[in-house]
């Protein structure tokens, strides 16, 4: 996934707004709250931080590439 592609999908939902914040994050919100987050890691890969479920949760830590945030 690229950035664009990122902010492509999300821009695509309903009652989105974007802003970059935070140090050059690209930040997608609904009602003013955040619900995705996307950066850059050391590595300079694409990564996107966002809010799910309990149930989803414990699906997607299983999978390849997928890791907890720390403040969501």
């Amino acid at each position: 996934m690229t950035l664009d592609d990122y902010n492509s999908f999300c821009a695509s939902l309903p009652r989105t707004t974007h802003v970059v914040q935070w140090g050059g994050a690209h930040v997608w919100k609904v009602g003013g709250k955040v619900f995705a987050i996307g950066g850059w890691d050391e590595g300079k890969q694409l990564f996107v931080t966002f809010k799910c479920s309990d149930i989803a949760y414990d699906v997607l830590k299983e999978q390849p590439g997928c890791r907890p945030a720390p403040y969501l």
